[in-house]
């Protein structure tokens, strides 16, 4: 239990500084707002992803079902 923490803790870690770094590489990373956007971004990305998986997820099983049915 403890290990997978840590792999999520370290995960989460490195999501938020790559954002940091890219920000600063970029010289945005003082702008008024510019941390805020990015990770908007981020969260809209990975909506996005999370809709197509679940539209994947279900033509799946409907091939899946159509397959031991017919």
């Amino acid at each position: 239990m403890r290990f997978t923490f840590l792999i999520l803790f370290i995960g989460l870690f490195a999501f938020v500084a790559s954002k940091f770094i890219r920000l600063l590489i970029s010289g945005k990373l003082f702008d008024e707002g510019a941390i805020k956007a990015s990770f908007r971004e981020s969260g809209e990305t990975l909506w996005l992803g999370m809709r197509l998986f679940v539209i994947i997820w279900f033509i799946y099983l409907i091939t899946v079902w159509a397959i031991k049915n017919c």
